[in-house]
Order: structure tokens, then sequence, then C-alpha cells
């Protein structure tokens, strides 16, 4: 594989394949950094122009690391190229955007995968069983509040026509992964009450309802991220924007609750309480499993570049579904209107 951006979090995921014994990490590209090697890879030499990417012949994905506004401009070359392409969110700045990539990969046989790392968190996963197995009953409402690093002035983020803005930027990653939980969405409405923070509320087809609070104001030493949901027969809170812990209450058999979450969560902790079931389940190494998150993704998209049948765990096209809410989000703080999904 090949990175095309070789900032901050670049590095990081270089480092995660690093260590993985069956990733390589054949080129990188970044104007800024050129000439100079990377220190997960001393052997590579960092090269300016992503197009050279295209031209080594062991490369089959790409990984763009690279601000938003870039996606579109590398993914779709790479796909006529031959590689399959492996996003970090959001998959495009548009609707439009994204659609010219899916266009691309489909005409090319290739595919598009985006870096999702909370759906193959196993916070989520154990979050998504739960919800299937119905001892929790239906979603009714859920909040996630995102209590977030503060960014200098002149960060790139805060320049819509680069990043999207917090909803299109950031916000992708809870509309994917609250999302396979509630469902479609139907209308959302939002506001802005600070520049560095935004809020919405997203009704389900379903019937449930979402609430997303990002601000981006606080030391890092400080920043938090939670989120809860509410099923008609319990809770369950997620803490951590990389979560580090799930705990909750359910009214079920203690039995049936453990039948269904032991296999996946051997340290599970269960203490039954008056007629109910408390539970916990820690994650304490918070930067393995943001690493494990993102190979679990690259490989991913591997197995579906290696063999086309295979079923991803994010596709494309959720990545598309989750844009097309955070774009419809965007509008309803700039209109401080309801703003309805098509379907």
């Amino acid at each position: 594989m090949a990175v095309a951006g070789a900032g901050g979090f670049g590095q990081f995921c270089l480092e995660a394949y690093r260590q993985t014994g069956d990733i390589s990490v054949a080129a990188v590209a970044d104007p800024n950094l050129a000439g100079s090697a990377p220190l997960t890879h001393p052997e590579l030499s960092i090269t300016a122009d992503w197009r050279n990417l295209l031209d080594v012949p062991t490369v089959e994905v790409i990984h763009l690391a690279t601000p938003p506004l870039l996606r579109a401009e590398i993914a779709v070359p790479a796909l006529k190229a031959g590689k399959s392409v492996f996003c970090e969110k959001p998959l495009a700045l548009s609707l439009h955007e994204a659609d010219e990539m899916l266009d691309a990969a489909r005409l090319a046989g290739r595919s598009v995968g985006v870096d999702y790392v909370l759906r193959h968190h196993p916070a989520f996963e154990l979050v998504a069983r739960l919800s299937a197995s119905a001892l929790l009953g239906p979603l009714r409402t859920f909040s996630l509040q995102n209590f977030a690093q503060v960014l200098p002035g002149d960060h790139w983020m805060w320049d819509t026509e680069k990043s999207g803005g917090i909803l299109v930027e950031h916000g992708v990653h809870f509309f994917d992964a609250y999302g396979q939980i509630a469902g479609a969405p139907e209308e959302v409405r939002g506001s802005a009450p600070r520049k560095e923070a935004v809020e919405v509320t997203v009704r389900y087809v379903s019937g449930a309802i979402g609430r997303f609070y990002h601000e981006f104001a606080w030391p890092q030493k400080v920043e938090r991220t939670h989120g809860i949901m509410f099923f008609e027969h319990g809770y369950v809170e997620i803490d951590g924007w990389i979560p580090e812990r799930v705990h909750g209450r359910v009214d079920a058999p203690a039995a049936a609750f453990e039948a269904v979450v032991r296999p996946l969560c051997p340290s599970l902790e269960v203490r039954e309480d008056s007629g109910a079931i408390s539970f916990d389940v820690r994650f304490p190494d918070r930067q393995a499993a943001y690493r494990s998150a993102i190979v679990d993704g690259m490989r991913d998209l591997i197995a579906k570049h290696r063999g086309p049948s295979h079923r991803m765990v994010v596709s494309a096209h959720d990545a598309r579904d989750s844009l097309s809410l955070a774009l419809v989000a965007r509008r309803a703080v700039e209109t401080g209107r309801c703003e309805r999904l098509s379907r």
C-alpha cells in the first residue's frame, strides 16, 4: 500500500501498519515533507507528488490521509489507475464528488473504504450486537456529547472550503456509528451556539431521536466524549471518543444477556440487582484499540480489493449515507429550519 499525507495522523497510521507484519508500505507522498523519510519507515523517501504513487506497480491500495478537499482529486485518478482507495473521513465534501468516486470505483472494478474506526471498535460491535439481539427492545432516544480538543484559529478545519466544517469533517464518524443502530434518518434540526460548537437533533424513520453536540474548546487532557442510548428495556453508555468503557442496565435475564455479550467481551462484568442486569466492559488501551481499528478497516478494504464478493464492514455507500446526513445537518444549522432527507 501507499499513503498520501504524512502529517501527524498519517504518521500514526504508518506506525499502525508497521506493527502488523502483513501490510507493507511501499511509498509515501506529502509535499510538505518531500525528501525526508517517515520515522516509521526510514528506508522510504517521501515524494512530493501523490501522482508518483500511481506508478508504483506493487501498490494495491492508497490511503488518503489528506485534508478532505483533496480526497476526490486523488481518489478518482487512483481508482482509474487500478488502485483501491482507503479514505479518512469524510468520503468527500459533496455528494457529487462522492458519486464520482463511487462511479470510478465501479468502472475500474476497484473499491473504496473509509476509516470509520468506531465501527471496527469492539465497543460499537458490542452495542450493535446487543441492539440486534432484541434484549434491549427498540431504540427510543440517544445523546452524543463530544467535548473535543481546542484547535488553533488558523487550523484548516475552520476553513469550510477545505474541511466542510465540524459536522462534515468530524460529525460523520458519529452519524455513521450511531446510525447503524438507529437506522435511516428522516429529518434534522440544528444550531451553532458558538463558532466552535454545533448541535443537531435527528429524527429517524424508526421514530428514534438522536442528539449530537460537538464543541472544540478544551485542553487535550480534559476532553471527553460520552454517548448514552436509551432502549425500551434499558440503556447503554459509551465513554470516550475512542471508547474506553461501555456500561449500562438492562431488564433482561442474566443468562440470556451473557450469552449475547460474553463471546465478544470476555472481560464483561455483570451484576444482577433488583431484577435487572448492570454490566460494565473496559477497554483500557485506547491507543492500541485506535491502531487496531485503523488496521482492521484497511484489511477490510484489502479483502474487498482481492475478493470482490467480500462484504465490507463499512462500505462506500455507508460513507455516502453519513456524508449525506452531515451535509443536510449543516444546512439545517445554516438555515435554522427543519431539513428533510431524501430517500
